[in-house]
């Protein structure tokens, strides 16, 4: 498995964002052809899809903004920052790139980035470099078109350095720990044609692509009715009809019960969902005064952990295009640990960490520090999905169309791409292609005009 393979992985609404492709004079339907529900990457991605082809669309948003787990913002730290996801990847072609250069963008080439490596407090010598290498390879190549079991029951055993180099691939990467690891999620990545941080942030550009969309935020899904010839989506403002539902919430919210569905989903499709949850990935940021320690900017920081898995601890990236934070990442079980002791407690475990490497002067430069929350949101409740051991084929299964009517996209949905921005925009796309097909094939836009309303009179209409 190649390093890029297993790379750090993680997509303000803006007008230039959008004018990267057609913009789109939307109406809000009050009986539109599809719902979409969730206006992240893959909602926004198929609501563009369907509009192109002639479809009358609704897209609906139970938070106040859109982007959903691409989440830029500036007001924390005075500058755009990702609590999101942060990378652009994914495979050649991919229309986000294009978008993004399109729109202005700054794009940074993350292929080459850098680390720095600590062991006790110092600098690694050649030596443990070497050895910290050797795991990284052999562990890779265990993992090598392995059957999907268990990562952890592929590792081999007595390697120096196995902890440190297991707590970057699987809980930074993939969310979970080793024991969670299925390999049959780590082999059917694909490879990556770009790998880009974006210095105004990948939730803006995914934001800036959604805002020119007949999206209403602030309105929550409850259930989906897919019992009659159409489907009727019931949310907190109301019911809406149509001829077609496409559905992007997470599996963490999905498995919760958080969107009910009747009838029910069959019984292998609800199971199929809980086989695939959400793994963590805890984003904590520390701000310093401009002070660099010695680090390079855009580079990662790690350091060597106790032979005992799963580790405590949180690596980072360190001034990500330029910027005074160090970004530390605590996935996994401890992750979940991390969240659920609160902001306080894991910005002051990252502080500690990060000036156990370089130094105490650390906390005297510090200025203040933020943790994602995805954990414990209502609307993802986990940063990324995971499929578990033995059951990657879930991944397939638990996006089954119900009765030609009900369809389900997003990057748990991504046969190659799972876990990022750049999965969940082809997740959507394709599926609206799939709903056209479903619905007959392309309408003229004009229905897109006869059907629409103000948002005004729509919002009003769900009151």
């Amino acid at each position: 498995m190649s390093r890029a393979r297993l790379d750090r992985r993680a997509f303000l609404a803006t007008a230039a964002a959008s004018a990267a492709l057609p913009r789109m004079a939307w109406a809000a339907p009050t009986n539109p052809e599809v719902v979409v529900i969730g206006a992240g990457a893959a909602g926004i991605a198929a609501a563009r899809r369907l509009i192109a082809d002639g479809r009358s669309v609704l897209v609906i948003e139970a938070a106040g903004r859109i982007g959903g787990r691409a989440y830029t913002e500036s007001e924390t730290f005075g500058f755009p920052y990702d609590h999101g996801a942060a990378w652009l990847q994914g495979p050649n072609g991919l229309p986000l790139v294009e978008a993004a250069r399109a729109g202005g963008f700054t794009l940074v080439d993350h292929d080459d980035a850098g680390e720095a490596f600590f062991v006790g407090g110092r600098r690694a010598t050649d030596a443990e470099w070497a050895q910290y290498g050797l795991a990284n390879d052999r562990i890779e190549a265990a993992l090598y078109g392995a059957p999907d079991v268990s990562a952890a029951s592929r590792l081999p055993a007595n390697l120096p350095m196995s902890a440190t180099a297991q707590s970057w691939m699987a809980p930074m990467d993939f969310g979970v720990d080793f024991a969670d690891l299925s390999l049959g999620d780590v082999n059917a990545y694909g490879s990556y044609a770009y790998n880009y941080l974006i210095r105004e942030g990948l939730g803006a550009l995914v934001a800036g692509l959604g805002a020119d969309l007949p999206i209403l935020t602030g309105v929550a899904a409850r259930r989906v009715d897919w019992s009659g010839p159409g489907v009727r989506v019931e949310t907190d403002r109301g019911a809406i009809s149509a001829d077609a539902c496409i559905v992007t919430v997470s599996t963490g919210v999905l498995a919760a019960g958080g969107l009910r569905f009747f009838p029910d989903l069959p019984a292998d499709q609800a199971e199929a969902i809980h086989d695939v949850p959400m793994g963590l990935l805890l984003k904590i940021a520390l701000q310093f005064d401009g002070e660099r320690f010695g680090l390079k900017e855009n580079d990662f920081l790690t350091y060597a952990v106790p032979e005992e898995v799963p580790a405590s601890a949180a690596y980072f990236l360190t001034w990500p295009t330029g910027s005074d934070l160090a970004v530390g990442f605590a996935g996994g079980a401890f992750g979940w640990e991390l969240s659920r002791a609160g902001e306080a407690a894991a910005v002051d475990f990252a502080l500690g960490e990060f000036a156990g490497m370089v130094g105490s002067s650390a906390r005297r430069r510090f200025v203040k520090g933020s943790m994602s929350g995805w954990a414990d949101n209502p609307l993802t409740l986990g940063a990324y999905s995971a499929a578990r051991p033995g059951r990657h084929a879930a991944r397939a299964a638990m996006g089954r169309p119900l009765a030609g009517r009900v369809f389900f996209a997003g990057e748990a949905l991504s046969a190659r791409y799972p876990a990022l921005v750049s999965g969940a925009w082809l997740s959507g796309r394709e599926t609206a292609g799939a709903v056209v097909a479903a619905l007959g094939g392309p309408q003229a836009c004009a229905s897109c005009d006869a059907r629409g309303v103000s948002r005004e009179k729509l919002l009003e209409a769900l009151k």
